[in-house]
């Protein structure tokens, strides 16, 4: 893989951000001040809380796949990169690193089956519109901390989303978890937030 000088371009936007007429200048600024050649788009999913089990996206809080088509066109039309990476955050403010379930199911309480199927749909259905419009990467999701320890769903997940996209896929853990992570060997690529102290960036590479 090349090496990537990549940012990321309106995070979370909402319904009709990439459709504003200055979005498309932005990022040509973008692209003329910081020399990136990629850019990450992030559609925003929604879930109540970090113990309830749907996630929405089709909603104004996430851009619509008739922008994010249009977008990713004049992306590739000026010579950058997009890497898709659709992230769950939750309405009430809960960091999405503290989404969690019980391990063993319990009667009348919300489930790990009923979210990640929720999960899987949401994802699969932006690697299906990263295939259509030719992402260059597809990343399933972002600081997932506590459901990282669910590594059968996670593969199952993954396996899925090759079903229907084709290129490299990632997923991008948080900051010192990178070794919790065991099934890295799913994905192509390793991803971290690494928000490291500056002098600590070799030590937690090494690891």
């Amino acid at each position: 893989m090349d090496f990537v000088k990549g940012m990321t371009f309106g995070a979370f936007a909402s319904r009709g951000s990439l459709k504003r007429k200055d979005a498309k200048s932005s990022l040509d600024n973008l692209k003329l001040r910081t020399g990136s050649d990629t850019i990450v788009l992030v559609p925003n999913g929604l879930q109540e809380n970090a113990h309830t089990e749907t996630i929405f996206y089709d909603t104004k809080a996430t851009l619509s796949d008739d922008e994010l088509t249009e977008f990713i066109s004049y992306v590739h039309e000026i010579g950058m990169k997009v890497f898709l990476k659709p992230t769950v955050n939750c309405m009430d403010g809960t960091w999405r690193a503290h989404i969690n379930f019980f391990d063993k199911e319990v009667h009348c309480e919300p489930k790990w089956r009923n979210w990640f199927a929720s999960y899987t749909a949401f994802q699969m259905h932006f690697a299906k519109l990263a295939e259509k419009t030719g992402c260059e990467m597809f990343i399933a999701g972002c600081e997932m901390v506590q459901t990282e320890r669910r590594s059968d769903e996670w593969r199952a997940l993954i396996s899925d989303l090759r079903e229907v996209y084709d290129g490299p896929i990632s997923y991008n853990t948080d900051k010192y978890q990178e070794d919790n992570v065991s099934w890295w060997d799913a994905v192509d690529v390793i991803s971290s937030s690494g928000y490291y102290p500056l002098n600590d960036w070799k030590k937690e590479l090494d690891k």
